[in-house]
């Protein structure tokens, strides 16, 4: 639908579509936030929460390094502006899309449940670390501004960052105070993301990262947390699809210019997968026996992965055709290979077979 195609959406209309492009990250950002409970957290077995931290900081650290060292060698930018290009790359490829582990589990049954319940639980928790080390990055190198590195001024941002998700997260538990209908909370939902994300991009900061902000505010003070999550997850897809529309209609391809990089970061990022959680798991007991090549299965990337690079376009729209050429075919290639690398993992398993059913066990045989 972009100028490499039909142009409906030429770059004109893609700067006009660019408001609700900032109210969708700041959605996305507000829905995994909302999901950050700390009371909830307490209750996960502690080994997979410290195996799911450790693994996504080598991910992380793996990939920004060798991305980092592969961009200076090969474009010639300003050195800042290649380091928050490798830590946005680093912050993508650490976290897991847990879409094709849903697929593989309606079409098989596993015997190693445990297994299963931990890929899971990475996939679910990691998003909430990348959008930490996305933060990280983006104070590191203060966005819009290609600087050399100032502590003050990435304090500055960071703070500032905080506030812009903290004010509209007040704002929405004051208004949950008083007696509403479900219309009226739907509104109040909607007028808290649109200010989050508008607040941020007024003063040039993360929508992503002030909805990420304001939906932990939400879920830890808010006493219609639940009520809320139910409702922000109903146009969670309506919202992924209109951005992957956006990300698609906006790609520039140039493969040759970016088969090294595309190459690269597929390979960094499966090799920091498979290092990461083959390291954490034995530092940390699991509680079971997790397989040397258990990262394979956690290859998947997703809707997270293009919500960050989306925010990094909205950002440094000059430098952002690299991360976009290099993030779509990378979820292409993972996307496809990633739910026959899932059944590596598992000795045992058993497809289900539609309309036959057993008696004794009430289980698809």
């Amino acid at each position: 639908m972009g100028e490499m195609g039909l142009e409906f959406l030429d770059s004109n209309a893609l700067l006009q579509l660019e408001p609700f492009l900032i109210f969708g990250l700041g959605w996305i950002g507000f829905l995994f936030g909302l999901q950050f409970e700390v009371r909830q957290l307490k209750k996960m077995p502690k080994p997979f929460f410290t195996i799911t931290v450790f693994q996504s900081a080598i991910i992380f650290l793996f990939v920004s390094v060798s991305m980092f060292v592969l961009l200076r060698s090969i474009i010639f930018w300003k050195e800042s502006l290649i380091l928050i290009i490798a830590l946005t790359l680093g912050s993508a490829a650490s976290c897991t899309a847990p879409t094709a582990l849903a697929i593989v589990n309606r079409s098989f049954r596993f015997e190693n449940q445990k297994l299963l319940d931990f890929l899971r639980y990475v996939s679910a928790v990691d998003g909430f670390l990348a959008l930490v080390f996305f933060t990280i990055a983006l104070c590191v190198v203060p966005a819009a501004e290609i600087t050399d590195f100032n502590l003050i001024r990435s304090l500055e941002w960071f703070a500032v960052s905080i506030l812009m998700g903290i004010i509209p997260g007040l704002i929405l538990i004051f208004l949950s105070k008083v007696r509403f209908s479900q219309q009226e909370f739907i509104l109040f939902l909607v007028g808290t993301v649109m200010f989050c994300g508008g607040l941020a991009d007024t003063l040039n900061h993360s929508p992503l990262i002030a909805g990420f902000i304001c939906g932990i505010l939400t879920a830890n003070f808010c006493r219609h947390r639940l009520r809320a999550l139910s409702t922000v997850l109903q146009a969670e897809k309506s919202i992924y699809i209109i951005l992957l529309l956006i990300l698609g209609a906006s790609w520039d391809f140039e493969l040759l210019s970016s088969l090294v990089i595309v190459v690269a970061y597929f390979t960094v990022r499966i090799i920091g997968k498979i290092f990461g959680n083959f390291i954490a798991p034995r530092l940390w007991n699991a509680g079971f026996k997790v397989p040397n090549m258990v990262g394979l299965g956690l290859i998947s990337e997703g809707g997270l992965t293009v919500a960050i690079i989306l925010n990094f376009k909205l950002l440094y729209p000059l430098y952002s055709e690299i991360l976009i050429t290099t993030i779509i075919i990378s979820i292409f290639l993972n996307e496809w290979f990633s739910p026959r690398l899932i059944l590596t993992q598992f000795k045992k398993k058993h497809p289900y077979i539609k309309n036959e059913f057993s008696p004794k066990t009430n289980l698809l045989k």
